[in-house]
């Protein structure tokens, strides 16, 4: 009979449990970060290269509208991707699913780097643009699911602690992604920078991809998929997913408004500061890079902290903190001082909104059997990938456009983080260990 428990026995082998889950653990966190290089990369290079090399305007602003309407394709991929890794996954195996991402991620990544701009082919250039980046988004959809699982599977204790370390990969890639435009920002003048410098760190990716495939390769497949039944409850685990649709709800809300959040800052913060504030581009940088260090740092102990204290409670408490930090965002950014507006993203991005990503591994884990789980987490994180996050920086530009104020920027962060609230409070834990312990929690709470 096929039990709940996040972590099962698994068949006999000759090396030691510990060691597979130490290796399992440095794959899907260097994985990881080596796949997130490369989609935030692109992110980066959309608000401050892509609109003058692929989207040339005579109004700054509609070429940024334009980059972000090509980021927001791979968003919109992303759940196509999740669908075919999560179906794969749950039932082939987290395996070679990692391992096909990573390869596809990279692929793309490197052939971005080698597109020639407008100037040479002209419509093509953004076309094929858009092609590649919707090649990433298949990618994207199936990595973080896979890589949680993969470090959570492997390992029966200190779970909280490998989710967070998983979750704060995600950051490193951000860091690597920024840096790598911090450098080339640093060194090369403006005509160097859009003529081929911008490539630089797209092409850059092939070596990380190559670090992350060797060690992917090196990891055995999930215990805990290796002890699950075969036979009919692999062969739909889609359909079993959205059977109880409660808490793929939950996941979608949640990351809803975690994503409408995150990207408003991260991606659309860099497009407003520069272009419409008149702020260098390495302020802008910077701000993330500060932020993202942060968030690398706290979301390791926001995992453990959330095993003892609560998941739900630390989920729904980061988001309430998200949607209260919206206006004094935009009012420190309108102030003008470089040092306020890296301190400011550096608290909304690097701890608050950390909190929800440290703890987020475990409890999405927790939410789903094992039989399908890989499914279900990643039906509803990528549909919010769509709304949350490849939409809001391009309905924040429009808006900004439109109104001339970014009022409507913070209004759409408070109303998508009160959805995320709402998400985090109906969710129902359904791995028997994970939903006593929350239950226990909330009767604390209560008391």
């Amino acid at each position: 009979m096929h039990t709940h428990a996040l972590i099962e026995p698994v068949h006999p082998t000759t090396e030691r449990p510990a060691g597979r889950g130490r290796l399992a653990l440095a794959a899907a966190a260097a994985g990881t970060a080596f796949e997130w290089y490369d989609f935030f990369l692109y992110g980066t290079a959309a608000a401050l290269v892509f609109p003058v090399v692929f989207f040339p305007a005579q109004d700054p602003l509609i070429g940024i509208l334009l980059s972000f309407a090509t980021f927001a394709t791979g968003f919109i991929a992303r759940p196509l991707g999740g669908l075919l890794a999560g179906s794969l996954g749950d039932r082939f195996g987290r395996r070679p699913v990692l391992t096909a991402t990573l390869l596809v991620m990279g692929l793309a990544t490197v052939c971005i780097g080698l597109l020639p701009g407008y100037a040479q082919i002209g419509v093509l250039a953004p076309i094929a643009l858009v092609a590649l980046r919707f090649v990433q988004g298949l990618a994207a959809g199936g990595e973080w699911p896979g890589a949680i699982l993969m470090a959570l599977e492997h390992a029966p204790r200190g779970r909280g602690l490998r989710g967070g370390i998983v979750a704060a990969s995600l950051y490193v890639g951000l860091i690597l992604g920024n840096l790598a435009f911090v450098v080339v920002v640093a060194l090369l003048d403006e005509a160097a920078l859009f003529e081929w410098g911008w490539r630089m760190p797209f092409l850059a990716s092939i070596l990380l991809v190559v670090v992350g495939l060797v060690l992917r390769r090196r990891v055995t497949e999930s215990p805990e998929f290796l002890a699950g039944d075969d036979g009919v409850e692999r062969r739909r685990p889609l359909r079993e997913a959205l059977s109880a649709p409660r808490n793929v709800i939950s996941v979608v809300l949640v990351r809803t408004g975690q994503n409408a959040c995150f990207y408003t800052i991260t991606v659309f913060f860099l497009g407003y500061a520069t272009t419409v504030l008149g702020f260098s581009a390495q302020v802008s940088l910077t701000a993330v890079l500060v932020a993202a260090a942060l968030a690398a740092v706290m979301c390791p102990v926001w995992g453990a902290l959330g095993e003892r204290i609560g998941m739900t409670t630390l989920t729904a408490c980061s988001l309430a903190g998200l949607g209260l930090l919206a206006v004094p965002l935009f009012l420190i950014l309108d102030g003008g001082s470089a040092a306020a507006i890296i301190g400011v993203v550096a608290v909304t991005i690097g701890i608050v909104n950390a909190a929800a990503d440290g703890v987020q591994p475990l409890w999405f884990a927790g939410l789903f059997p094992a039989r399908r789980r890989y499914s279900g987490i990643s039906i509803g994180r990528e549909i919010a990938g769509v709304i949350g996050g490849g939409l809001t920086p391009l309905a924040a530009t429009a808006l900004v456009a439109a109104t001339g104020h970014w009022w409507p920027v913070a209004a759409i962060m408070i109303v998508a983080a009160a959805l995320g609230v709402v998400g985090a409070v109906i969710a129902r834990p359904v791995d028997r260990p994970v939903a006593a312990q929350e239950a226990a929690k909330d009767d604390r709470i209560r008391a």
